[in-house]
């Protein structure tokens, strides 16, 4: 070779080791060398052959050649392994555990066929013209240099699958250390490990968790009866149930046997609130297991008898992991002392409380049958101090019980899904009411309309706004005849469908009062969006307003001032004195309510007090 031919010889060559070092990729450093080198020796084709042993190639490799045929230029029509002679070298060479190169010569096709140990083959289909010779010297130094390339690639590769195939034998292990075999849910261990978080973070935020521990009544009469494969299948079809029935972020565990807990994340930030939530939760499995599950053959009932208890307990420094297992296992035994099928709190006061709320709810079923309810009205004044509306309030007297506040009764019959059936009552009351004081009405102009506490799951339900229409039309009234009171709850859920529903009512002409105002936290956010025209002042700011502070009045001013530029109505409840009263009426406020006007009376006092008010016009 002269220089020019052995410099440019030398170029080209140099081109092509550059090209071994293309990718990090063992696919992509194969794909990227081949096309360089098919441009630069004008090639007829290049095949590469991966070993299937390889890890970094697809599980789709041919088994019975040993080989995936990686690539194939310029394309897999006729690729290099069809022919004979060089399907052969395939053979001979493989595993490709040394060096081998051969010139093939065959079916009018040239080959330069390479061997590239542990790694597979490389196939150059060369031109019928051209110095073939010079091409395998120019090629063999490249090919030693691209093996070595490939080598390091593979081995890379083998680590990384390693430590992949270790990563998920660690998670099997851990899965199967953490996991019941049978229910597939988490584990004793992974319940104390969750419970010592959950006792932690309690403390740490300031809020109650509990613990519900579940024992089935009478399952070993089961296992003994019917073998242990029905019991096996029975345990799988009881975790479906408890999980299904699970809040949203609490956790349901299988600790052994026939033995499962509840861990209940952030029951509240009060005792009360924490014995509520685990309450309606106890009662909602034992509801759950009411309906048989069916095993095979067999259709079967089982119950479950359930200890609660609260965490932390602030009378106690026993708020360890252990402590509290053991406080649930023992509330579980009084569960089943107690006749099973029914839960039970550790804690006797907790169990009172919860009691109550039993008795309670229990009784609230029978109120409405039993014509326990009334309906008391509170009346509204201008600052005229002229009568011009009654906020419609709900009162129970029960025989047993005698006379229960609506603070005692009314989260109660929310919690228990009962307050649809009682706030559907005070509505047909409320639109009945206003019907029967028609007539006494029309003698008193100033007197405008009743006012109807709306509960969040009565607006919430799809049928309210026709439900309510024909509630007003049966009882001969007009939409203007009653205002719908409600709190920022309806909102929480979703504000935009809020207002579309209640645009919906003012298309009828019904009216809202937006009650509460201030003790919420999102009432700016949202009050400009609202369609209302009347918001009512919690009665928290103005209660023995005289001995408020400087701070308090400017709220409640700042309210005021707020309302009269969005041109809202304010109505400010809770005056208790004379004082409280001029001072809003010095403001020329939009109605008042409170003690020192009247309390809440009943239907005939009512009625008695606009018989009266008439006569001193």
């Amino acid at each position: 070779m002269n220089n020019k031919i052995n410099t440019e010889f030398t170029a080209l060559q140099n081109e092509l080791l550059l090209a071994t070092g293309a990718s990090h990729n063992l696919e992509d450093l194969l794909r990227a060398f081949s096309h360089k080198a098919t441009e630069k020796l004008g090639l007829s084709g290049v095949n590469v052959y991966l070993l299937a042993s390889i890890h970094a190639v697809d599980h789709s490799a041919d088994a019975s050649t040993g080989y995936k045929h990686l690539i194939a230029i310029p394309d897999a029509k006729n690729p290099a392994h069809k022919n004979q002679s060089v399907n052969k070298f395939l053979t001979n060479v493989h595993p490709c555990e040394k060096d081998a190169v051969d010139f093939i010569e065959s079916e009018g096709r040239n080959f330069v066929a390479y061997a590239l140990p542990r790694v597979g083959s490389i196939i150059f289909e060369l031109g019928e013209a051209g110095d073939h010779e010079n091409t395998v010297k120019l090629l063999n130094p490249v090919i030693e240099r691209l093996t070595y390339s490939c080598q390091a690639l593979t081995t890379i590769t083998d680590l990384n699958y390693q430590l992949v195939q270790n990563k998920k034998l660690e998670q099997a292990y851990e899965e199967q250390a953490n996991q019941d075999a049978l229910t597939k849910l988490p584990n004793r261990r992974a319940f104390r490990y969750s419970l010592y978080q959950e006792i932690a973070n309690t403390q740490r935020y300031n809020y109650y968790g509990a613990v519900l521990f579940i024992d089935l009544d009478h399952f070993k009469n089961i296992n003994d009866s019917l073998g242990h494969s029905v019991g096996d299948m029975l345990l799988t079809k009881v975790a479906e149930r408890l999980t299904h029935n699970a809040r949203a972020g609490d956790d349901v565990f299988r600790l052994g046997g026939d033995e499962f807990v509840f861990l209940l994340r952030n029951v509240g930030e009060t005792e009360e609130s924490a014995i509520s939530t685990s309450q309606v939760v106890a009662s909602r499995i034992i509801e759950s297991m009411l309906d048989p599950l069916d095993v095979g053959d067999f259709t079967l009932h089982i119950t479950p008898s359930i200890g609660v208890t609260i965490f932390p307990d602030k009378n106690t420094e026993e708020n360890d992991g252990e402590s509290v297992l053991k406080h649930a296992d023992t509330a579980m035994y009084k569960a089943k002392s107690e006749g099973r099928n029914t839960f039970a709190f550790y804690d006797p006061e907790m169990q009172v409380t919860a009691s109550k709320r039993l008795i309670v709810a229990d009784y609230l079923r029978k109120a409405i049958a039993n014509d326990e309810l009334h309906l008391e009205f509170q009346p509204l004044y201008n600052a005229k101090e002229q009568l011009i509306a009654a906020e419609s309030l709900l009162r129970w007297h029960n025989p047993a019980l005698g006379n229960v506040s609506p603070e005692d009764f009314i989260h109660i019959a929310e919690e228990s899904n009962l307050i649809l059936e009682v706030s559907n009552w005070v509505l047909n009351a409320a639109c009945a009411f206003a019907s029967h004081i028609k007539q006494h009405t029309r003698m008193h102009p100033s007197f405008r309309y009743i006012t109807i506490n709306i509960s969040p799951k009565q607006f919430k339900q799809q049928d309210f706004t026709e439900h309510l229409i024909s509630v007003i039309k049966e009882n001969d009234i007009e939409p203007d005849d009653i205002r719908l009171e409600f709190t920022e709850n309806i909102l929480i859920d979703n504000i935009d469908d809020a207002i579309v529903k209640m645009e919906k009512l003012l298309d009828a002409d019904i009216k809202f009062i937006l009650d509460d105002f201030g003790t919420g936290y999102s009432s700016l956010s949202y009050l400009h969006k609202l369609p209302i025209r009347t918001i009512k002042i919690d009665k928290s700011f103005v209660t023995g307003f005289k001995y408020k502070s400087y701070a308090n009045k400017a709220i409640v001013d700042a309210i005021i001032a707020m309302a009269d530029r969005m041109e809202l109505q304010c109505v400010i409840e809770g005056i208790e004195t004379e004082d409280d009263a001029r001072y809003f009426i010095d403001k020329e406020i939009y109605a008042m309510q409170g003690y020192y006007y009247n309390r809440p009376m009943r239907e005939d006092e009512f009625i008695s007090l606009l018989k009266d008010r008439f006569l001193e016009n």
